[in-house]
């Protein structure tokens, strides 16, 4: 069945009902009224005919014009028509007609039981008049044999239905001011109790949306009790509703957040091994948006046997499991720590699944990176210290006595010496520039980057010279950096020495500085020392500048380096917020460069595009 809205339900009954009982009203109003002035007519037109009888039997008797004359004169004085009727329905007498005209009324409804001795009434439409008459017959003895006739009065009806009429239209009157006046009460009653349902409805349909902003509070004035007592308790529920619901999204934005920045991968699995959820670093693992995969089957996202199995078996069993996957996501293998756990419900009842993946590949490399730290700095220090052990013990052995071989002896002791301080104290460099770093207590200041290559240049000079190599320095005018120029002097010192180091004797070397523009209006430095050295392989670019690194190593350490000059060049490049690349292929030389952010305006101080 169709619902209806409950103003409808109360609004057409109360005023159906108020129109009903009026009209109710009114009908009997209308008939008892009708009825009793019907009735006291007839008993009037009655007494009438009583009255005349006596006189109507005598003057049957003698001679016909008195009679004729007494019934036309007495049924106008008394308003009323007077008709004397035989045994056979002949008219023997009227008051407003000529007898001899009229019809015989036998048979007329009054007349009838006038004949037969019983006094008859009739009430009827008169086709001789034109209007409504009342009629009463009384039995009558006529003549002088006493045969039995009818009398009958007739008087006219239409006042009395006239005041009928005018007081139906009263009581329609009142009747529509009573139904207007019900119909405007039934309305604000109506109006007074659906209103607060409908307020109770729309607060409901709030809460239902979770619009708890924009909750309902239902004002309980002017209500009856009940509904009073109703509108008080629903709005102690919209509050609790609203408080639980703040307290849910609460809870589900602290977990949605925790979730989002775990750095685990993580993806929730249900019971039809369906994806619940994944979270943005699982979405990253598998290279697929978080949102899309919602629904999906996991066969069809997760492409590890290994994986899948992990799910099956956790699924079937509900027990956890623990296991180092290899993932082939790209060129490079993902090492994962897989924890699969069963997901439970509050009834203790298995869900589904929550894989939890921990990416090892960073951990190892490091590892394998700190191994081979270990491994260089002690094979590093294992050569000068194996040098400098193997001398000593030979002058103590008796080569003291030989002054030549001693002096060449402590000769090596003493280049093996400095080997080492040099490679404390580029450790001990490396170390501070790592710890300063970290703390950003480096200090950088707007400078001319010019003066730093100068500053380089005097110091290699020398090295330089005794190669016969030729230093050529290309800078752009008033090019300004916010730099750090001790550290950056250093940085480029390690690089122009490296270059002097693997050239050839009477080469060129060319140390140039110059300004760039991105599309987007990024400028930058470059500090480029680009040497006609033997070159480098493409397969040891991209450790190059990892520590102890070499690509030659016997080479490497003929040359005296410490193998740690492109570490620190690096992480100084790194404390002035730039990188440091390298172009190099075997037989065409290399070019390093330091690339940082310029100052505002490249060729102005800082403090002068501040000014302006």
């Amino acid at each position: 069945m169709r619902n209806i809205r409950l103003f409808w339900q109360i609004f057409p009954a109360c005023v159906g009902i108020t129109l009903f009982s009026m009209a109710l009203a009114a009908w009997l109003a209308t008939t008892t009224g009708r009825d009793f002035y019907l009735g006291h007519l007839k008993e009037e037109i009655r007494e009438r005919a009583l009255l005349i009888e006596p006189t109507v039997t005598t003057l049957s008797r003698g001679e016909d014009q008195p009679f004729q004359d007494f019934v036309r004169q007495t049924g106008r004085r008394a308003a009323t028509r007077i008709t004397v009727i035989d045994a056979g329905g002949v008219v023997l007498a009227d008051s407003n007609e000529d007898r001899s005209l009229m019809d015989n009324h036998g048979k007329r409804p009054e007349v009838a039981p006038a004949l037969a001795g019983e006094t008859g009434f009739s009430l009827r439409h008169s086709n001789t008049l034109g209007e409504s008459m009342l009629y009463a017959a009384i039995p009558v003895k006529l003549g002088n044999d006493n045969h039995r006739g009818a009398l009958r009065l007739a008087i006219a009806v239409t006042p009395v239905e006239t005041m009928l009429g005018t007081l139906q239209r009263k009581m329609l009157a009142i009747a529509v001011g009573v139904a207007v006046l019900a119909g405007l009460l039934s309305l604000y009653s109506a109006r007074r109790i659906s209103r607060p349902l409908e307020e109770m409805k729309r607060g409901a349909e709030q809460l239902t949306k979770g619009r708890i902003d924009q909750l309902v509070k239902i004002k309980s004035e002017h209500m009856s009790v009940e509904m009073a007592g109703l509108a008080g308790s629903i709005n102690q529920m919209a509050e609790q509703i609203n408080r639980r619901i703040r307290i849910i999204i609460q809870q589900r934005n602290e977990l949605e957040a925790v979730f989002s920045s775990m750095a685990d991968s993580v993806v929730a699995i249900d019971a039809d091994k369906k994806i619940i959820r994944m979270n943005q670093a699982a979405a990253s693992l598998f290279a697929l948006p978080s949102e899309v995969v919602k629904g999906k089957a996991v066969q069809g996202v997760i492409r590890n046997a290994y994986l899948l199995e992990m799910v099956d078996f956790t699924l079937t069993h509900n027990i956890q499991q623990e296991q180092k996957i290899t993932l082939f996501n790209g060129v490079d293998p993902i090492m994962l720590q897989t924890h699969a756990v069963p997901l439970r419900d509050e009834d203790n009842k298995s869900m589904g699944v929550l894989l939890v993946m921990n990416d090892l590949t960073k951990l190892n490399r490091l590892e394998n990176i700190r191994q081979d730290f270990v491994a260089n700095v002690s094979h590093e220090l294992k050569t000068p210290i194996t040098a400098i052990k193997g001398y000593v013990e030979t002058l103590l052995d008796g080569a003291l006595e030989d002054q030549d071989n001693a002096r060449r002896f402590l000769g090596i002791v003493v280049r093996q010496a400095n080997r080492l301080d040099a490679i404390v104290d580029d450790l001990l460099t490396l170390s501070r520039i790592e710890d300063r770093e970290n703390k950003e207590e480096i200090p950088l200041a707007s400078a001319e980057v010019g003066a730093v290559l100068e500053s380089a240049l005097q110091t290699c000079a020398v090295h330089a010279d005794e190669k016969d190599i030729v230093v050529q320095v290309e800078c752009d005018d008033e090019l300004y950096a916010p730099i750090n120029q001790p550290l950056l002097e250093q940085a480029v010192i390690n690089l122009l020495n490296n270059a002097i180091a693997y050239s050839p004797h009477g080469s060129l070397i060319t140390l140039r500085c110059q300004g760039s523009r991105t599309m987007r209006g990024e400028e930058f430095v470059h500090f480029s020392v680009i040497d006609n050295g033997p070159g480098i392989a493409k397969e040891h670019l991209p450790r190059l500048f990892e520590r102890f690194y070499r690509c030659d190593k016997a080479r490497g350490r003929d040359q005296g380096g410490t193998g740690l000059g492109l570490a620190i060049v690096k992480h100084i490049a790194q404390a002035h917020n730039g990188t440091v690349e390298v172009e190099s292929s075997p037989g065409k030389g290399s070019t390093f460069t330091i690339i940082l952010p310029a100052a505002k305006g490249f060729g102005q101080r800082e403090e002068d595009a501040d000014l302006s």
